[in-house]
């Protein structure tokens, strides 16, 4: 089904931002003296939420990121708040962000990186346990060698080149086997990377939810257009979590459901159709949870909401880009 570009589709503008200003920027620069301290760092607590370290003091601050900004005495609607509202879409790709480092560039538009060794790795050990069965002599030797291989870059060439030497089966066979599941455990892993590197959906319904209690209970409000939408779009707005959350499970069903050695070039084809319908839905929606983090249910300017408001029902309404593969 024909879906329109997703970089170009629908541009996102952030809510604050003067006429001109690109967003998101390259770096957290962070202007307030006390967020620009080189021990200071953000990152997820256990979980999920958003911590506060200050590595030469040793503290740990839990932050409720909506309310983040008054406990670090930054203004809303201020340049520190929109950098401060953009940390937990980068702890989305990132382990940490500090002062000074690189907004990551999935979350500036640009393509996504590669998987990560851990994605492989973790990719590599779910195929083992899922291809055991029916696997033949050969296929059994070589998962066998792959289960006692350190994991790493040449760990196929080492559990090969290790299950030649100890089985006797043939140097064409076994390399056949090992490029077949190399496929098709990188392929997975780009289904585990593009999974965990998702918008953060469930900090843009939080936000939804925020702003359409405080729209729906102002009687200055409760009866204005805006509010109409933001009723309309709340019930609606979890569809991309749901669909992502989806498209995740079918495609590591698909490897428990069986199959064997011998099905590993179609196996990566059909893994390959969930990656790039992952990729999709992150482009689509990444620029827009991260914008709808940056609102203040309370003081962004409502016309500003509305457009967000706008920016969602646009992209709810391919209705191609939710369906299962």
């Amino acid at each position: 089904m024909f879906r329109p570009d997703p970089f170009t589709f629908d541009p996102v503008r952030f809510p604050g931002l003067a006429p001109g200003e690109e967003w998101p920027p390259e770096a957290f620069d962070f202007s307030a003296p006390w967020l620009r301290h080189r021990e200071l760092a953000f990152e997820r607590g256990e979980s999920g939420e958003v911590v506060l370290v200050r590595r030469y003091d040793e503290l740990r601050l839990v932050l409720a990121i909506e309310t983040a900004h008054s406990a670090l005495d930054v203004p809303p609607n201020s340049r520190d708040f929109r950098l401060l509202r953009l940390v937990p879409s980068a702890l989305r790709l990132v382990e940490t962000v500090a002062p000074g480092d690189p907004v990551p560039p999935s979350l500036r538009g640009l393509p996504p990186p590669p998987p990560e060794e851990h994605h492989i790795y973790a990719a590599t050990t779910s195929l083992v346990a899922a291809l055991e069965r029916g696997s033949g002599e050969a296929g059994g030797a070589f998962l066998d060698a792959l289960r006692r291989t350190p994991p790493g870059v040449g760990m196929f060439e080492a559990a090969a080149a290790q299950c030649i030497r100890q089985s006797g089966f043939g140097l064409e066979r076994i390399a056949n086997l090992a490029r077949g599941l190399q496929r098709l455990a990188h392929a997975h892993a780009e289904v585990l990377a593009a999974d965990a590197a998702r918008p953060d959906y469930v900090g843009m319904e939080r936000m939804v939810a925020a702003t359409t209690r405080v729209m729906v209970h102002d009687a200055g409000w409760s009866r204005d257009l805006l509010a109409h939408g933001l009723r309309q779009i709340a019930p609606l707005i979890s569809q991309p979590r749901e669909a992502t959350e989806a498209l995740r499970e079918a495609a590591g069903a698909m490897l428990e459901a069986g199959g064997t050695l011998g099905d590993a070039a179609r196996l990566a084809y059909a893994q390959g159709a969930y990656r790039d319908r992952l990729i999709e839905m992150g482009i689509f929606w990444r620029r827009l949870a991260a914008a709808w983090a940056s609102v203040h249910p309370k003081l962004t300017d409502r016309r500003e909401i509305d457009v967000l408001c706008r920016n969602v029902l646009r992209r709810l309404s391919l209705k191609g880009l939710y369906e299962p593969i």
